[in-house]
């Protein structure tokens, strides 16, 4: 074997590693681009359900229990998303036959585990959009069986999990013909995509090359922009695997040429441009640039990372409000339930003292049993405000333990150490909500006395023995909601100061210091470290940082509805002032 000839294969060998390599990355590059907008559909879905309930509007509030479970259901998380579509069909399905009903039951088709409970809602669907005569209700049901054949066999053929070509087919098409009445060139579009990419996924690339064909022809004279790119790479990714690279290059190419006119590129797009580059120089055989485009594909993945963290910290902030709301919600309705009861006795109570004079004492009774049944209540309702608080606390604290664990198997040092950050987030949580059931106030807190623990507790977190902490805090209360954004604002400043202002410090100080003025409160943190670069004093710091820490900073504090800013005198000063 000639010298020549072994490099040649020592290059294909390695072409081949990067390939496999690429594909692994592939799995996981999508995810944060759903993620990172999860916390935006949490907040809508919060919206639309602080309006139903306001309205009482149940329609309104079936809608707002929809929007909760595609939310989890684009996640992954199908468990908890078949959870509120079950709550949503609780409100639709006594209503009758509508489209809305049909939607739910495709979204419950989705979410079901069992094959044949996955086909049972799929028929369901169907059925109810031939009763109510939509076609776009058809569509969508079609739609369902179409993707149910696609990944799921027959009743009793050996291998269930086997598409099915004919089936598939059979819905493509019943699928193209509404579309054609009803003039949904985008429908017919996405039709021939998916029957494209189910042809490609079971090895016939020439039969779903055609397919993505007319849906680009169809894309073209709609000038859909935005799905004639997507269809391009798909050509791209398809003509490379039927070894024409000439063909791949020209709709790569044409592809290029469309995303350099697009006003917005997300994650997603450059990742599927860098995948094809990379695929069609190594069908060429040119290394270099595919090692190039797989260098660039690393980076896209090592910048997604960031993104999938602060989406994962955020879904977990919007469930600990959904929950506080739930919470309160059940509280204002207990109160509503024990004033009617209230306003029913006293009323009894004025007709009997008005009739008769005997009546009096009876009625006195009646009145005396009804206070001591009011107090129980009441002490009742306290009992469950404590022991709501207690058991969120414990949750936070098994976050908090779950969030240790994987911290120390990480090997990368960056990944420890920002799951290392959530950690003591969540745990200042936990520490406010066993302030609440602990104390007398049930839902406030006193600072002078959080704030020290809170700190104390991340120094001895970070090791530090030597720190002198100074406290100068006037004696106030905060609702827990303010509490808990003002506890992350002193957590997140005590690490920085751990962090980057303590080490190798000979004296370290740390001060707290909160004075009233008027109706506004001023709070200011110090230390005594090298203190901030003179570019990142004032409030531009938050504009120049990219960390998350500083960006959390800066929404708590716009949460309080108050201002902020950083000075660098012998060490580091956070000034805030906020009305209490």
């Amino acid at each position: 074997m000639s010298f020549l000839s072994l490099r040649y294969m020592m290059a294909r060998l390695i072409g081949l590693l990067l390939i496999l390599g690429l594909t692994l990355v592939a799995g996981r590059a999508q995810q944060p681009h759903y993620l990172k907008l999860q916390s935006h559909k949490l907040l809508y879905a919060d919206t639309v359900y602080r309006e139903a309930v306001a309205k009482k509007d149940s329609l309104l509030l079936a809608e707002a229990y929809y929007l909760y479970g595609k939310t989890y259901e684009a996640s992954g998380d199908r468990l908890t998303a078949h959870r509120w579509f079950l709550k949503s069909l609780k409100i639709i399905e006594p209503r009758g036959g509508s489209s809305d009903l049909v939607r739910l039951y495709v979204r419950l088709s989705g979410t079901q585990e069992n094959r044949q409970d996955r086909l049972l809602y799929a028929y369901r669907a169907l059925e109810m959009a031939k009763r109510i005569h939509s076609d776009k209700a058809l569509i969508r049901a079609y739609g369902c069986l179409m993707g149910f054949y696609i990944n799921n066999g027959p009743d009793g053929a050996p291998d269930q999990s086997k598409p099915q070509p004919d089936s598939v087919v059979h819905y493509y098409r019943k699928i193209n013909q509404l579309a054609y009445k009803l003039k949904d060139t985008v429908t017919r579009i996405e039709n021939h995509l998916g029957i494209g990419r189910f042809w490609r996924s079971v090895g016939q690339n020439q039969t779903g090359t055609d397919y993505l064909k007319k849906a680009l022809e169809l894309a073209t004279l709609q000038k859909e922009q935005g799905i004639r790119m997507k269809l391009m790479l798909e050509l791209a990714s398809a003509y490379t695997s039927l070894g024409q690279p000439k063909q791949a290059w020209s709709f790569l190419s044409q592809a290029q040429q469309l995303l350099n006119q697009s006003p917005f590129i997300d994650h997603f797009i450059n990742y599927s441009f860098e995948s094809n580059y990379q695929l069609y120089y190594q069908s060429i055989g040119d290394w270099k640039h595919a090692y190039v485009h797989s260098e660039k594909l690393r980076q896209i993945e090592s910048n997604n990372y960031t993104v999938d963290h602060a989406g994962a910290i955020s879904r977990l902030n919007m469930e600990y409000k959904a929950g506080q709301k739930d919470a309160l919600l059940k509280a204002q309705q207990k109160e509503l339930a024990l004033r009617s009861e209230t306003l029913f006795f006293q009323q009894r109570l004025t007709w009997a003292v008005s009739a008769l004079l005997l009546v009096t004492v009876v009625t006195s009774i009646v009145f005396f049993r009804l206070y001591r049944k009011n107090h129980r209540i009441s002490a009742r309702n306290a009992e469950l405000v404590k022991e709501q608080n207690h058991r969120v606390k414990n949750n936070l604290q098994v976050v908090s333990s779950l969030l240790n664990l994987h911290s120390k198997q990480l090997v990368d040092e960056t990944a420890r150490k920002a799951v290392e950050e959530s950690q003591l987030r969540v745990q200042a949580m936990a520490l406010l909500h066993r302030r609440l059931y602990d104390g007398e106030g049930l839902v406030t807190v006193n600072m002078p006395d959080f704030i020290p623990e809170l700190v104390e507790s991340v120094i001895r977190t970070f090791g530090y023995s030597g720190i002198r902490t100074v406290y100068d805090l006037e004696a106030f209360e905060l609702s827990a909601t303010h509490a808990l954004s003002l506890g992350l604002i002193v957590n997140e400043l005590t690490t920085n100061a751990c962090k980057y202002a303590f080490p190798d410090h000979p004296d370290p100080v740390f001060r707290v210091m909160s004075r009233r003025q008027g109706s506004a409160l001023l709070l200011t943190v110090t230390d005594n470290g090298p203190g901030l670069p003179f570019s990142q004093t004032g409030t531009a710091i938050f504009r120049e940082s990219k960390t998350f820490g500083m960006r959390l900073i800066q929404i708590q504090v716009d949460q309080l509805y108050g201002s902020c800013q950083f000075h660098s005198e012998a060490g580091t000063r956070f000034e805030m002032q906020f009305k209490i």
